[in-house]
């Protein structure tokens, strides 16, 4: 099919956004206004009607997403993708995600089952009678109706992509004590590590991509402009096309919320109403054991599930093997990884966030979040009445018999194993601090062995602490200066590692001088156009080779890498040789400084931080003759790295210039109830053929926030379009 022919049919494709459409299940109209972003502004008299528009809104914008996510959580995208996605298939089967989401769906109480079932009502209307996106027709694929088990499918793909601990337990397995014991100094001692070696390998083989991280802050009252508390939050996940999160302000009888949605269900994940305000981070809490056991020794089940593959006649049969530890993830000559996991526990996380949705304080909120069963999550909160507030809530986080949970367990030792989990009201809290400041960006819960510390896998507190250095003493704060702390590229651990080059790194002119001497003049900006910070990073990669010398390349995802950096720039500073496999600090960074400057390039001109770290959002479908310039943007140069506040870090495991950063950036001030502040990577539509598609790329780009209109009369200003849907039989749309 010709580029100009694509075009044609992705214009087809397009929505239905102004006039009237009739829907069956409504119970009265509701008005549907799209302001010049695309964003829309949803008015209904009943919540069950504000859920019915939701459905039928995603539809209408993310219709593939939204399929494209149930398929995956639920191992079926070898229908659409053939052989390419069997693997993905088979992991979710293995993992039990279908059942897992089947619990949650059980677990729901009445008024939570009663809002689904309305959303799936507005989603099928559009099902029925709107046109299909682009991608369905090109896969000549009609979506089966959406059910209340596919509700919960967003939840189950966040789950996975928010919980890598599995692969890091295996990572430590492969890397034994003694290495771990030098670049990971915390690791506790008397732990076993060994595991056979292909069982291990296999593990990793078959270890989903994991991805997440995250910033959030509140301030008090007595810290801002309008004297009433901020929060602000930018989510940390794999950025593609389109976004994950699609941006909704819905009122109803009497309430309101406005933020993220997810496709494919009905709640405001992050975001505020009318009397509070909330974010969230990953909080990197382990809720993943790996039991090494003997399938001979250990009762099973084998549950088959037969995989559809799109061109092949007969399904693939997966047989699943589930012991009393949980699934089988790896296998090999009669040995076996069984995956412990509390995501496989029923959840309520729905039901907790319509309840946060409704919330008048801090007090209803931190109640609302007693029922969170999603990935452990900080989040942070705020409401009018002046109140700030920290909580850990999700998992359920197991108590463990012995262990960390850091390394696979022995699964026939019955010292190992789970004794239930942590109660909601044993979980870290942290009310009106003095400061009037609460931060968070993924780094530790509490110090090392304090009772309250259910820390994980903690990333560094670079991240943390310059926030916190950016807020010190600072008063009158604005929603502008929050927008300016969360775009900072400062690199702390940058300007960690030239100081520790003082006098250890040697260069005698040439290239290697001239990046010893940027080095040495860099202010710690991590911008694009930073040369500087171009030096920093190639030398800092090579260093990190020279600390994992005596590791295969396999062995070390990124998650390693950025936990050991603080560790390899130590070594520099305290000149610590042992900790480099070559025994000397000084020539580990003599032969990194070699490997950087290769890297870089022969014309110190040219060396820039964007040259080589870039950003391209890729869309599923990329591969297909002709789609990649229609569907897919990029590559461009940016700036950041995985320890600055401005977050954006390489994602080999994705793919080329694929990055984890912030497809969202929000300021949600609550002494505004005009607006609020948002960037959206790259924009609101799904339909490439929509002008918001990726019409606020260019702003996200250039690190720049736009208006969220609250108020009535901000959105009339603001509208673009206003679609009716009305309640009436014969479902059909009614131009005016």
């Amino acid at each position: 099919m010709t580029s100009a022919a694509l075009r044609r049919l992705a214009r087809r494709s397009l929505p239905q956004t102004e006039g009237e459409i009739r829907l069956d299940r409504l119970d009265a109209p509701v008005e549907v206004v799209r302001d010049r972003h695309g964003i829309p502004h949803v008015y209904a008299g009943s919540r069950l009607d504000l859920v019915r528009a939701q459905g039928y809104v995603h539809a209408q914008d993310r219709l593939f997403q939204m399929e494209s996510l149930r398929r995956y959580a639920f191992g079926r995208l070898a229908e659409l993708a053939g052989r390419r996605a069997l693997e993905l298939d088979r992991t979710a089967r293995r993992l039990l995600l279908r059942q897992a989401a089947e619990r949650d769906a059980a677990a729901c109480d009445d008024r939570t089952r009663a809002l689904v079932e309305a959303y799936c009502e507005g989603v099928n209307a559009f099902l029925a009678h709107g046109p299909l996106p682009l991608e369905l027709r090109l896969l000549r694929v009609r979506p089966e109706p959406w059910t209340p088990l596919d509700v919960q499918a967003p939840a189950a793909v966040l789950a996975l992509s928010l919980s890598g601990n599995w692969t890091l337990e295996l990572v430590r397995a492969r890397l034994g004590k003694e290495r771990l014991s030098r670049l990971a100094p915390a690791y506790p001692d008397g732990h076993p590590v060994h595991l056979d070696e292909a069982l291990v390998a296999e593990g990793l083989a078959r270890a989903p991509v994991t991805e997440g991280a995250s910033n959030a802050f509140a301030l008090a009252g007595s810290r801002t402009a309008s004297g009433r508390p901020l929060v602000a939050n930018d989510p940390h996940l794999l950025l593609g096309i389109p976004s994950v999160w699609h941006v909704q302000h819905l009122e109803w009888d009497g309430g309101m919320c406005a933020g993220v949605t997810v496709p494919g269900a009905p709640a405001v994940v992050l975001g505020r109403n009318r009397r509070i305000a909330w974010g969230m981070t990953t909080a990197m809490v382990d809720t993943q054991d790996l039991f090494a056991v003997s399938l001979e020794d250990e009762a099973h089940e084998v549950v088959r599930e037969p995989i559809r593959v799109r061109g092949r006649r007969a399904p693939v049969v997966e047989d699943v093997l589930v012991t009393r530890h949980g699934p089988v993830v790896a296998r090999h000559d009669g040995r076996a990884l069984a995956l412990r996991w509390s995501h496989h526990e029923p959840g309520e996380t729905l039901r907790s966030i319509f309840d946060l949705m409704d919330a008048a304080s801090v007090d209803e909120a931190d109640a609302a979040l007693d029922r969170f069963t999603g990935p452990p999550h900080n989040f942070v909160l705020a409401d009018a009445d002046g109140a700030i507030a920290y909580r850990l809530a999700g998992g359920p986080i197991p108590r463990r018999r012995a262990g960390d949970g850091s390394i696979p367990s022995p699964g026939g030792d019955p010292a190992y194993g789970w004794d239930g989990y942590f109660a909601p009201g044993e979980l870290p809290r942290l009310r009106d601090p003095a400061g009037g400041a609460i931060v968070s960006a993924n780094h530790r819960i509490a110090p090392p062995g304090a009772p309250e510390d259910f820390s994980g896998e903690p990333l560094s507190g670079y991240r943390a602490a310059r926030i916190a250095a950016l807020l010190d003493g600072r008063d009158g704060l604005t929603a502008a200066d929050a927008e300016r702390i969360m775009h900072d590229r400062r690199s702390l651990p940058g300007l960690e590692l030239a100081a520790a080059l003082d006098g250890l790194a040697e260069a005698h002119g040439g290239l290697e001088g001239r990046a010893l001497a940027l080095l040495r003049r860099w202010d710690g900006d991590l911008a694009p156009e930073s040369r500087g910070g171009a030096v920093y990073g190639a030398l800092m990669r090579a260093l990190e080779r020279e600390a994992f010398a005596d590791c295969g390349p396999e062995e070390l995802p990124i998650g390693i890498h950025e936990r050991a950096r603080p560790h390899v720039i130590r070594a520099l500073a305290e000149r610590d040789d042992a900790f480099f496999p070559c025994g000397s600090a000084r020539e580990a960074v003599r032969r990194a400084l070699a490997a950087a400057v290769r890297e870089l390039g022969p014309d110190p001109a040219r060396w820039r931080r964007g040259a080589r770290h870039r950003l391209r959002l890729a869309h599923a479908l990329e591969r297909l003759p002709g789609l990649r310039r229609l569907l897919s943007a990029g590559p461009f140069p940016v700036g950041g790295d995985a320890d600055t506040v401005a977050v954006l870090a390489a994602a080999p495991a994705a793919g080329r210039d694929a990055m984890i950063g912030p497809a969202l950036r929000a300021v949600w001030d609550l002494g505004s109830d005009d607006e609020a502040r948002i960037a959206l990577c790259p924009g609101q539509s799904g339909h490439p053929a929509s002008p918001h598609y990726r019409d606020l790329l260019p702003g996200w780009l250039k690190d720049q926030l736009f208006p969220l209109p609250l108020s009535r009369a901000r959105v009339e200003e603001a509208a673009e379009s206003t679609l009716a849907l009305l309640p009436g039989r014969g479902a059909g749309s009614v131009m005016r």
